[in-house]
């Protein structure tokens, strides 16, 4: 069985080489991520180009996901590049990059830091290793007492939790490697720190055509979910922003939660942080990371995504088969005992498409067919379809080429590029020429067409056929019965 959930891998150093680049293709990258909060735009560039080279080495259709640095608050320079805090001192927090207050005195990136914070809110520094309570406000100082001490270095994360800063959801820098990515023809663009659906928005503005995932990773756009789905093209679930922001107990039920809002949207839905983090040394994950990995898929994850993993590790490869490894083991089990996951009737989008598109996904179960062909202009079609969690693979022709790749992250599809045809039956007749010379089916088997009409455009997806590999063939070369006509 071929598996279903995408993997996306992230590009660095470790893997800076057209070589590399195609190994991950290779052992199973689906979707290669750019981190723009590293490296230059000279380094993406080459990226982009080994990815779109190794697919086609490969024969793989692979996609690039763009992903913005967005607004980060960091720890500026203090004193002597590093600080140790015990819990119960107090510190004093000042906006700006550097130190002028000595050792005790933190600077924050954020220039409205002593307007927006109140007495009592929380402030989480190095990944929630260190937590502190703002105390007394001052005109230039914020006094916070801490509760988790550790050593606090310059550049540190920091975040607000129980704040709602006032921060811009794109930055110059954003602006810039927006610009970058639509000279690229990015395939999806990752908006990082967004809290709510007007943030999805701006982005959207400046990315162009290219798909925008709202990576929840705060506070506030779980709060807000609802109105980022309903502005966004995906989900990313960045669980180690969130874990932060969030009591750590929590944060599964929130994963759970999260994927399974976005999948009833008709969302593509992405899993990330720490999946196999071990690997980062290790030629093997820990029990505990293949479970995560394998709930992931469980709960409904399109795709599940490596970081540091791939990007800075030393076993990239081998953390890229073993990530396919697991995916495809759960979804075997998955389909042994109930089928997987299917969300409920998707109204998004327009309900004609995904009537059709569920009758599909019943017809094909119902029958025991394993292919499903879509016909796609846009590639919702697939979409919509893979939503659905059909048993059968999802083959999606489309003769856009942006729509091939995008469709390279939907769970259970295939893209194949496909020139247009006037006429329906036409499509249907060549799609199945395609399916049997590349071995994808056999003659006489049946599949499941689904299209929209009339073709060679982005109408809703409103016609669906069950037919048989071969059917024309047989059609056009079996004998014609004579003509009884009466004697005159």
């Amino acid at each position: 069985m071929e598996r279903l959930t995408k993997i996306v891998a992230t590009l660095g150093p470790a893997v800076a080489s057209p070589e590399k680049v195609r190994a991950l293709v290779a052992a199973g990258m689906d979707v290669a991520r750019l981190n723009f909060s590293h490296g230059d735009h000279d380094l993406h560039r080459r990226f982009v180009e080994w990815v779109r080279e190794a697919g086609q080495r490969e024969k793989k259709t692979v996609a690039v996901l763009q992903d913005i640095s967005g607004p980060k608050l960091r720890v500026g320079e203090v004193a002597d590049g590093g600080i140790s805090l015990r819990a119960g001192e107090r510190v004093c927090l000042v906006p700006g990059r550097a130190s002028a207050g000595g050792r005790r005195t933190i600077p924050i990136n954020y220039p409205r830091l002593l307007e927006d914070l109140e007495e009592g809110d929380g402030v989480v520094m190095a990944d929630g290793l260190i937590r502190m309570t703002v105390m007394e406000r001052h005109p230039d100082r914020l006094v916070a007492e801490v509760r988790w001490g550790g050593d606090l270095a310059s550049g540190k994360g920091v975040a607000f939790p129980e704040t709602l800063l006032r921060l811009p959801p794109v930055t110059e820098k954003d602006r810039a490697d927006l610009r970058l990515g639509a000279e690229l023809e990015v395939d999806y663009v990752a908006a990082s720190f967004v809290r709510t659906g007007d943030d999805v928005r701006a982005i959207k503005q400046l990315a162009g055509t290219a798909p925008v995932i709202a990576k929840v990773e705060l506070a506030a756009a779980y709060q807000n979910l609802d109105e980022i789905l309903a502005e966004a093209d995906g989900v990313m679930v960045a669980r180690g922003d969130l874990g932060v922001q969030l009591p750590l107990a929590r944060l599964p039920i929130v994963q759970a939660d999260i994927l399974r809002r976005t999948n009833r949207a008709g969302l593509v839905s992405i899993t990330a942080t720490e999946m196999l983090e071990s690997m980062t040394r290790s030629p093997r994950p820990t029990r505990a990371e293949v479970t995560d990995v394998a709930t992931a898929v469980a709960a409904g994850s399109d795709a599940v995504m490596l970081s540091a993993e791939t990007a800075v590790g030393d076993y990239p490869i081998r953390a890229t088969e073993v990530m396919s490894e697991i995916c495809a083991e759960m979804e075997k089990e998955l389909l042994k005992e109930q089928g997987d996951p299917a969300v409920p009737y998707i109204t998004a989008g327009g309900g004609t498409a995904s009537a059709v598109a569920r009758s599909a996904v019943d017809a094909a179960h119902n029958l025991g067919i394993d292919t499903v062909v879509a016909f796609t202009e846009s590639g919702s079609t697939a979409r919509i379809l893979s939503k659905y969690r059909p048993r059968a693979r999802i083959i999606a022709f489309t003769p856009v080429i942006r729509a091939l790749r995008q469709t390279a992250l939907y769970r259970g599809v295939t893209p194949i590029e496909f020139s247009r045809r006037d006429h329906t039956d036409l499509m249907f007749a060549a799609a199945e020429k395609i399916l049997e010379r590349e071995g994808i089916c056999e003659r006489d088997d049946l599949v499941v067409m689904v299209a929209g009409t009339p073709p060679n455009q982005e109408a809703s997806t409103n016609l669906f056929k069950v037919q048989s590999i071969g059917e024309r063939h047989r059609r056009s070369f079996a004998p014609q019965p004579r003509a009884v006509g009466r004697r005159g």
